[in-house]
C-alpha cells in the first residue's frame, strides 16, 4: 500500500465517527417526534420552562386551561397566574423540585379574565435537555364535585353513577362498599365482584407500604391527593392518581381515581430518551452545541470545549459570535431542517488554523438549534497529500518522457554549436545568444529529471555554506539586472549529507525567485545556521511585494509561482527535493514588505530519507492489516 492509499484508508476510518453523528441526529429526531405527539395529543396542559422559570413551549390544552392564546402566555414565567395567598406554597414547591427532581401540589389561580380555578401542578426537573416539564390539570370541577357530593345525597347518587372518573366508597377496614361504573371498568371487575375486595388487594410490593403511609396522612389531614401503582384484577398494572376524602357518611371514605398510566409512561420515556441523548452528547468525538435562536449558547459537550479552548462555564450563556475566532463559514444551500458548511478558525491561544465542518439542525426542540462541529483538518491534509501524490506521480512519468525526448536532440544541437564556435562565416554574437538559450533549456530538462526520479544519485557530504556561495555567485548577474543586493550570513561552515545536485537546484530556484520578486530592487538576505535539534536552517528573505496569503499553501504545486512569468515548476522541484531529504519549507509573507522562505534540512539527509521510507512502509503494512 503506497502513501496515497494509506491516506485513503485513514479517510475511510472516519465513517465510524459519521455514524455516531447520524445516531445522535436520529435520537434527536425521534425525541422531537415523541415530544410533539405528547404535546399535541395530551388532554393535560403541558409546558417546558427553563432554569429561570421562563416558559419556552406550551400545548393547546394549557392554553385552554388558562383561557389565553399561546402568544400571550409564552415568555411569561411559570406560576404567574397563581393567587397571592398561594405564592409561598408555590415557592416551596420550586425549592423542593431542585432538591428531589419532582413535585406536585394543588394551587388556586386567577385568570386574566378574572375567573378563578384550582389546578394540580406536577413538575419534573430537567426532563428535556436543560428544560423542566410541568403537567397542569384543571381540578376545579373535581373539587366542586367533592363538595357537592358531601352536601347533597341526591346529587351524590346522580354524579356517582355518571362520573367519568372511577369512584370507590370504602370503610375504615379498607373494604370496598360501593363502586361506580367507571371504577368497575378501571379495576376490571363487576359491581358485585369489586365489593369483595379490600383496597390493599390492588397493591403489591412497595406500593403496600406507601399505601399505608397515605392512609395515615388521610387520617391526619382528612384529605390526600397522590398517585400509586395498582394491580388490576387479571394482573394488569396501572398508575392511578387519586383523591381521598374521609367520613363522607359516618365511617365511610371516598376516593376518586384517574388512570395516569400513559402520562407516567410519557415522563419515563422522556427521561430515558434524555439519558440516551446525554450519553451520546457527552461521548461524541465531534463538538456539539445547543444554541438558542437568539444566538446564545445553552449547552456544549466536552469535545466542543476542547475545540474552542474556552471553559464551559464561559460558553454557556455566551453569544456564538464571541467564540468564532475569525471563522468565516461558507454555507451550502439550506433545507427547512438545517444546513451544513465549512470554515477555518484560528486558535487564539496557539495561533494554529484548523478547518471545521459545521452541521446545523433547526429546532431540535422549541427555539433551539443543534450545531455539530468536526475538526476535518487531518482529513483535508490527507486529501491534499493524496492529491499532490497523484499529481506528482503523473508529472514524474511525464517528466521522464519529456526529458528523454528532449535530451537526445539537445546533445546533438550542443555538438553542432561547439563546431560552429569560432567559425568566421557564422555570426558569433547570435551563436552566443543561442548558447545561452540552450543553457536555459538544459536547466529545464534537469528539473524534469529531478521530478522523474530516474536519475542515479548518491548522498555526499556537502559544505552548504560553500554551496550557497557558488549559487549566489552564479546569480550575481541576474541580481545586478534587478538592482538586488545579496547578503549571505553564516557563522561557520555547515556540512550536510545530501544529494548535492538536487539541493543545489532546490536552493537555486528559491533564491532566483527571491531576486525576480523584487521588481524595484532591494536586498535579498540569506542566512544558514544549525539549531539545537541538529537541523540546518536556511532562510531566504526578499523585499518584494509579497505573496497573496490565499496561494501560499499552493506553493510547490504545478502552475503556482511567485513571479509574473514561469510555470511554478522550479518551486515544485524545490519542495519535492527538500521533502525527499526529510526536510521542510515554511513560507511567511507580508504585502509590500516581502517573503521569507525557511528551509529545514537534517544534517544527515540520507538517514532521514531512509527513516521516512521505512515509516511509510510500516504505515502501508499496518493499513493493509487493518
Amino acid at each position: 500500500m503506497n502513501r496515497w492509499e494509506n491516506d485513503l484508508f485513514f479517510l475511510n476510518t472516519e465513517k465510524n465517527s459519521f455514524q455516531k453523528e447520524s445516531d445522535l441526529r436520529h435520537e434527536l429526531v425521534e425525541k422531537s417526534k415523541k415530544l410533539f405527539h405528547i404535546f399535541s395529543s395530551s388532554k393535560d396542559g403541558i409546558t417546558l420552562f427553563d432554569q429561570n422559570n421562563d416558559l419556552v413551549e406550551i400545548n393547546q390544552a394549557c392554553c385552554d386551561i388558562f383561557e389565553i392564546t399561546k402568544e400571550e402566555i409564552l415568555h411569561k414565567k411559570i406560576g404567574h397566574h397563581i393567587q397571592p395567598e398561594a405564592r409561598e406554597q408555590f415557592e416551596e414547591m420550586m425549592s423542593q423540585r431542585k432538591e428531589v427532581g419532582y413535585v406536585r401540589g394543588q394551587l388556586p389561580i386567577q385568570l386574566a379574565n378574572g375567573k378563578q380555578k384550582v389546578i394540580e401542578l406536577s413538575i419534573t426537573s430537567n426532563a428535556y435537555k436543560d428544560l423542566n416539564l410541568s403537567i397542569i390539570r384543571d381540578i376545579t370541577s373535581e373539587r366542586a364535585l367533592l363538595e357537592e357530593l358531601m352536601e347533597n345525597k341526591e346529587k351524590f347518587n346522580s354524579i356517582f353513577e355518571h362520573a367519568l372518573d372511577g369512584i370507590l366508597i370504602w370503610n375504615n377496614e379498607r373494604m370496598i362498599v360501593d363502586a361506580n361504573p367507571a371504577a368497575c371498568q378501571l379495576f376490571n371487575l363487576t359491581s358485585e365482584e369489586i365489593k369483595t375486595y379490600n383496597l390493599f388487594d390492588f397493591l403489591e410490593g412497595n406500593s403496600v407500604s406507601t399505601g399505608k403511609l397515605f392512609q395515615n396522612q388521610l387520617e391526619e389531614k382528612g384529605e390526600i391527593r397522590a398517585d400509586l401503582e395498582f394491580t388490576m384484577a387479571g394482573g394488569e398494572k396501572k398508575f392511578l392518581e387519586f383523591t381521598s376524602k374521609k367520613s363522607i357518611h359516618g365511617d365511610l371514605y371516598m376516593t376518586i381515581y384517574r388512570d395516569i398510566t400513559e402520562t407516567k409512561a410519557m415522563i419515563a420515556e422522556i427521561k430515558e430518551s434524555e439519558e440516551r441523548f446525554r450519553k451520546l452528547f457527552e461521548g461524541a468525538l465531534d463538538g456539539i452545541a445547543i444554541v438558542h435562536e437568539n444566538g446564545l449558547i445553552k449547552d456544549v459537550n466536552h469535545a466542543f470545549v476542547k475545540m474552542v479552548n474556552y471553559d464551559k462555564e464561559y460558553l454557556v450563556g455566551t453569544h456564538y459570535n464571541a467564540i468564532k475566532g475569525g471563522c468565516d463559514i461558507t454555507w451550502d444551500l439550506h433545507s427547512p431542517n438545517g444546513r451544513s458548511g465549512e470554515g477555518k478558525r484560528r486558535n487564539l491561544e496557539t495561533g494554529s488554523v484548523h478547518t471545521y465542518s459545521f452541521t446545523l439542525s433547526y429546532n431540535i426542540y422549541p427555539n433551539h438549534h443543534l450545531v455539530i462541529v468536526r475538526d476535518v483538518s487531518k482529513i483535508k491534509e490527507s486529501e491534499e497529500i493524496a492529491r499532490k501524490t497523484e499529481t506528482s506521480n503523473v508529472l514524474s512519468e511525464l517528466a521522464a518522457g519529456v526529458a528523454h525526448e528532449i535530451r537526445n536532440p539537445l546533445s546533438s544541437i550542443k555538438a553542432f554549436l561547439q563546431l560552429l564556435k569560432g567559425n568566421d562565416s557564422v555570426n558569433q554574437d547570435l551563436l552566443e545568444v543561442v548558447g545561452t538559450e540552450m543553457k536555459e533549456v538544459e536547466e529545464f530538462v534537469n528539473e524534469f529529471l529531478l521530478l522523474s526520479k530516474r536519475e542515479v544519485v548518491s548522498y555526499d557530504q556537502v559544505n552548504l555554506t560553500e554551496l550557497l556561495t557558488h549559487i549566489t555567485s552564479s546569480l550575481s548577474d541576474k541580481a545586478a539586472e534587478h538592482n538586488v543586493d545579496i547578503i549571505t550570513k553564516s557563522d561557520t561552515d555547515v556540512n550536510c549529507i545530501c544529494i548535492r545536485s538536487h539541493i543545489r537546484q532546490a536552493l537555486f530556484n528559491i533564491i532566483e525567485n527571491g531576486i525576480e520578486s523584487m521588481l524595484d530592487g532591494g536586498t535579498l538576505a540569506i542566512s544558514i545556521t544549525v539549531n539545537d535539534e541538529k537541523t540546518t536552517m536556511i532562510e531566504v528573505a526578499d523585499e518584494g511585494s509579497g505573496i497573496p496569503h490565499q496561494i501560499i499553501h499552493k506553493l510547490g504545486e504545478p502552475y503556482y509561482h511567485t513571479s509574473d512569468k514561469g510555470t511554478g515548476l522550479g518551486l515544485m522541484v524545490s519542495y519535492k527535493v527538500i521533502e525527499e531529504h526529510g526536510g521542510s519549507i515554511t513560507v511567511t509573507s507580508k504585502d509590500n514588505i516581502g517573503t521569507r522562505f525557511i528551509i529545514g534540512l537534517p544534517l544527515d539527509c540520507n538517514r532521514s530519507a531512509i527513516e521516512i521510507q521505512r515509516s511509510n512502509a510500516r504505515g502501508s503494512e499496518e493499513g493493509e492489516k487493518k
